[in-house]
């Protein structure tokens, strides 16, 4: 079965960047600055990753958090892999701030996404693909 993009993560995210097989993907919602890292694999648990998939997916979720937090002035930076809601293996990291709009509360099923306006949408995939050399 061929990787095909889960049509909540393709309807809620935009491609920023590609590292190897894995999707650098950002959250269309302006409240934060919100990021998905999708393995380009049919595998939707972590541990059914190979290692290679597993090792690139770890290292680019740390690279990715640390950028945020310095580039955002994060007070914390949420990294998780829930999927719940969607099935296909994904991984957040988000910039979260003492007072954002659900804080301290998880951002999931928490108030309306709004959408990012295309100046801020165009300034973070800059960014995230500065981060990432490109």
């Amino acid at each position: 079965m061929a990787f095909t993009l889960h049509p909540t993560l393709a309807k809620d995210s935009i491609l920023a960047a590609k590292v190897g097989s894995l999707q650098v993907r950002l959250v269309d919602d302006a409240r934060f600055f919100w990021l998905l890292v999708v393995p380009e694999t049919t595998a939707t648990e972590l541990h059914d990753l190979d290692e290679k998939t597993a090792e690139s997916l770890w290292k680019l979720t740390r690279r990715l958090g640390k950028a945020l937090q310095a580039h955002c002035d994060a007070d914390k930076v949420n990294s998780a892999a829930i999927g719940n809601m969607v099935p296909q293996l994904h991984f957040h990291i988000v910039a979260r701030h003492v007072g954002d709009a659900v804080w301290p509360h998880p951002i999931w099923g928490n108030g309306r996404a709004e959408p990012l306006a295309d100046a801020t949408k165009v300034a973070r995939i800059e960014s995230i693909q500065s981060w990432l050399g490109n």
